[in-house]
């Protein structure tokens, strides 16, 4: 008998302090919310966890279940209603099914209006039905906050190892192979967690240069290869846009059992990660210095463009994209040949939509949902291009699934050409400016809103890339965020 086994994806990176809640429309607007066999189709061309699952699903012989998969750009906290159409159909399915193992696709930062430990509550709700011997494994995205409650009740759990995220299909096949181990009774995965007194840490988990993190992981990669009882370490940098107790850094090492060396080994990474806990390998720019470097870089023999990544105004980080800031300071500076995508303004929008392609106006745009964080910006353009702002991705952080910006217009103002869109999302493809008209790699400067997921797919075609603290509401100084329930003392609040 093939062993049953049930799976579902549901995900959000829950920025409690951003003022737009999280609602069922968010994620049905993202890139699809579907259901049952749905899931199959809706996503077979994908790099998501769900192909990866399916992979291993064959290559096992399991009976493959379901249930649902469903995420959502990073906002405010999560309504109930998501829970009852998302989370209610994976427990639903469980008892149904009565699966041999669980595996879901999570992300670790969910925060609910009534609780800051959805995915917890979620794992705990899952044992509760299937009782303490069914393997669990999940995946989780490497900013996860990874919770006591997580570790109990998870058998399994399986971090990414890129950020930017690529490998999501290869981390829920390395989940995979641990549960099918698992169902056959050739090992009892447990997971031992550990962490320090800190908010940030590891470089945010970028593994696009040498840092902390990537230390860590050849070390994980090492002690995998030669230790047959840790059957996976999962290095967590965390999300601190959130407000409780168990935010920050954490690493989850998956022993064969419960093992006193199996925490040791967590222990020590996490004693690594509070050693270099300055260690930022970001230079955050003004919005005059940034500009001022592209054109020294401009003026010197090169191909591609300038991307100058508007770190503050990130939507993949809980920010609203609204930020006017950056095409304020290009306007005001001259910058010519030039893109900004996508400045996120349904209103705005549409507007140029109704004046249409060809229309000279003159608008406000941007700044709608907190003005103090970049203010409706006065200006007067031509509407280059109509879209309904839909693309398949090809980059590698969303290859082939289905992007959904909503009405969108390109406006041309001066020399910037702004993509004005109507859903948040991170500017991560190049299609987000191809898929109306404009080919960035043409360009001489591109605007993107994203803090670090943008270089896998506009690293390859610029010749230079610059990070902007545009002042927006992700600023990369979390001293300015207002917590009141987080534990203290902590880094770097009140640590040094």
């Amino acid at each position: 008998m093939p062993f049953r086994v049930l799976c579902g994806q549901f995900a959000h990176e829950t920025n409690v302090f951003a003022r737009i809640p999280t609602t069922v429309a968010d994620f049905r607007a993202y890139v699809g919310a579907v259901g049952g066999e749905n899931v199959r189709r809706a996503f077979a061309q994908s790099n998501l966890e769900i192909n990866g699952i399916e992979r291993k699903a064959a290559q096992y012989g399991w009976a493959l279940t379901h249930t649902v998969a469903a995420w959502a750009t990073p906002s405010g906290l999560v309504q109930r209603a998501v829970w009852d159409t998302f989370a209610l159909p994976i427990l639903q399915e469980l008892e149904r099914s009565r699966p041999d193992g669980v595996i879901l696709a999570l992300h670790g930062a969910m925060a609910m209006e009534d609780d800051p430990d959805a995915e917890g509550t979620l794992l705990a709700e899952i044992r509760a039905r299937i009782g303490p011997d069914v393997p669990v494994a999940i995946t989780l995205d490497l900013h996860a906050n990874v919770t006591e409650a997580m570790a109990r009740h998870a058998s399994i759990i399986c971090a990414y190892r890129t950020y930017p995220h690529i490998d999501q299909a290869a981390t829920a096949e390395r989940a995979a192979d641990i549960l099918e181990r698992a169902m056959r009774g050739e090992v009892r995965p447990r997971v031992h967690l550990a962490r320090r007194p800190m908010l940030i840490g590891l470089d945010e988990g970028r593994t696009t240069t040498a840092n902390p993190m990537t230390e860590l992981l050849a070390r994980a990669d090492a002690i995998e290869r030669e230790r047959p009882d840790v059957l996976c370490i999962s290095i967590q940098s965390g999300f601190a846009a959130a407000d409780f107790p168990e935010v920050g850094p954490t690493v989850c090492v998956t022993g064969d059992g419960a093992r006193a060396d199996c925490q040791a080994i967590a222990e020590a990474f996490m004693d690594h990660a509070w050693e270099t806990r300055h260690f930022d390998s970001v230079r955050y720019l003004s919005l005059d210095e940034a500009i001022a470097e592209a054109r020294l870089i401009l003026a010197k023999p090169g191909r591609g463009p300038v991307v100058i990544a508007d770190y503050a105004d990130n939507p993949g980080a809980g920010a609203y994209g609204d930020s006017t800031f950056l095409l304020k300071a290009m306007i005001a500076h001259g910058v010519a040949n030039a893109a900004l995508g996508a400045l996120i303004d349904p209103v705005g929008a549409a507007q140029l939509i109704a004046a249409g392609e060809g229309a000279e106006i003159t608008l406000e745009i941007g700044g709608r949902i907190e003005p103090e964080y970049g203010p409706p910006l006065r200006v007067t353009g031509t509407v280059l291009k109509v879209t309904d702002g839909t693309y398949v991705a090809s980059g590698p952080r969303w290859r082939g699934t289905t992007h959904r910006l909503g009405p969108t217009a390109v406006l041309r103002v001066g020399g910037v050409d702004v993509v004005v869109a109507s859903n948040r999302l991170q500017c991560t493809e190049l299609e987000v400016f191809g898929h109306a008209g404009i080919d960035p790699r043409m360009l001489d400067v591109v605007a993107v809103k994203s803090m670090q997921h943008f270089r896998a797919a506009y690293e390859p075609i610029a010749r230079a890339v610059l990070i902007c603290d545009s002042g927006a509401f992700a600023s990369p100084d979390v001293r300015q965020i207002p917590y009141r329930h987080v534990r203290r003392p902590i880094y770097p609040l009140d640590l040094d």
